[in-house]
């Protein structure tokens, strides 16, 4: 499927976005909510966000996929530029629920770079 999308500023972080969702069909209709929502504009730490939202809804029934996303974003982080990185630690990493919370275990499937900048765990 191809995304219409108005240029937005932070080419990084709109490309890391649209590559995990990429690299993970089921997040497509996320970023199709968000194109419909905000004008064809994408907003990536907002589509960040509401991937780990839908992580944490998800991680009963698709623990498989919620790894292999958090894989992706893990390899993301390690060669990523600041805006990449700072995306990634905040929108993703933050958004994980806290301890006790449905959800927190996503936390310890980090990998090692993203669990250094968790606030749980860094």
């Amino acid at each position: 499927m191809v995304h219409r999308r108005r240029p937005t500023p932070g080419g990084a972080t709109v490309a890391a976005t649209v590559a995990v969702i990429e690299a993970h069909r089921e997040l497509t209709p996320i970023l199709d909510e968000h194109l419909a929502d905000d004008e064809g504009e994408i907003l990536p730490h907002l589509v960040v966000s509401d991937i780990v939202r839908w992580m944490v809804a998800q991680v009963g029934t698709r623990p498989d996929v919620c790894t292999s996303i958090l894989s992706w974003l893990e390899r993301a982080f390690e060669r990523g530029s600041e805006d990449v990185r700072e995306l990634i630690a905040v929108s993703a990493g933050e958004m994980i629920p806290d301890p006790g919370q449905p959800g927190s275990e996503l936390r310890g499937w980090l990998g090692p770079e993203l669990r250094k900048v968790d606030p749980w765990l860094g």
